[in-house]
């Protein structure tokens, strides 16, 4: 049987242990939390189907109901008509 190894030893293609955690303060930690919750906020709103911004500003529009349009290209009657 071969010789142990010392572990503090390790081979070069074998990756270096991961750090410890570190402690968060309760700054940090409640830091954390906002974050996760905004994501999982952010996750619900993908999921859902939504208009895309074009269908809404056309539906305000349609809603806003039509203008008298007075046909004309001159510039003082058509400010007029705007009033």
């Amino acid at each position: 049987m071969p010789p142990r190894r010392d572990r503090t030893h390790q081979d070069e293609t074998s990756p270096p242990p991961p750090p410890p955690p570190p402690q968060l303060t309760p700054y940090e930690r409640a830091s954390v939390d906002m974050l996760a919750g905004i994501t999982r906020v952010l996750e619900r709103q993908l999921e859902q189907p939504r208009k895309s911004h074009e269908e809404d500003v056309a539906e305000r529009l349609r809603k806003q109901g039509p203008k008298e349009f007075a046909g004309t290209t001159d510039p003082l009657v058509a400010k007029v008509g705007s009033k």
